[in-house]
């Protein structure tokens, strides 16, 4: 058990270390396009309440830009949403006014499932806090998170998304995609 409570501190440091290079890249890149984005003093954009983001590709004037909230361990966004890349993925987003008590997070997840294979899940932890397990199907599915404030802290929240399958289509010939996908994630949403 302490093996693996350390492996997961492990973990949480290298991605808050990507994360924080990633924030720095895109800070220095940045354009005046996303300048409506709003950012937390932590630099995690700020999620609007009950506004849904959807990560297809093409996003319309008024909308969250959704790459903002791809932390780290995503493919490029497609005309449904955005497959994650391997095994693990990150998301962060700040609570929009959160002055205590619970929030629910919504994410409308899939995979990808070739037939005969189980159905993979994903564990799911905020901010080092887990939140549970999670069986994915090859359809959309809303799941509901209920984050606790002792997760929360300051409101700047890391999602991690762990699937326990990766698969490239490639290596099932079903299709010629190389890509080794995990989460497929087409919506998130706090409330």
């Amino acid at each position: 058990m302490a093996q693996s409570a350390s492996r997961l501190d492990q973990l949480q440091h290298l991605v808050e270390l990507v994360l924080a290079e990633t924030l720095a890249r895109r800070i220095d890149s940045a354009t005046g396009a996303h300048s409506d984005v709003q950012w937390s003093d932590a630099g995690f954009p700020v999620l609007p309440r009950n506004i849904p983001v959807h990560f297809k590709a093409g996003t319309r004037a008024g909308e969250p830009d959704p790459d903002v909230y791809l932390a780290s361990g995503w493919h490029v966004r497609e005309p449904w949403g955005v497959w994650g890349s391997d095994a693990v993925h990150a998301l962060r987003f700040a609570l929009d006014r959160w002055r205590g008590g619970y929030v629910t997070v919504s994410l409308s997840m899939r995979c990808f499932l070739p037939d005969g294979v189980e159905r993979p899940h994903v564990d799911i932890t905020a901010n080092g806090y887990f939140l549970g397990t999670h069986r994915l199907d090859a359809e959309q599915q809303i799941f509901r998170l209920r984050l606790p404030p002792s997760c929360i802290g300051n409101g700047d929240i890391l999602l991690q998304l762990q699937h326990d399958a990766p698969i490239a289509p490639t290596s099932v010939g079903v299709a010629v995609d190389p890509r080794v996908l995990g989460v497929g994630l087409a919506m998130l949403s706090a409330g």
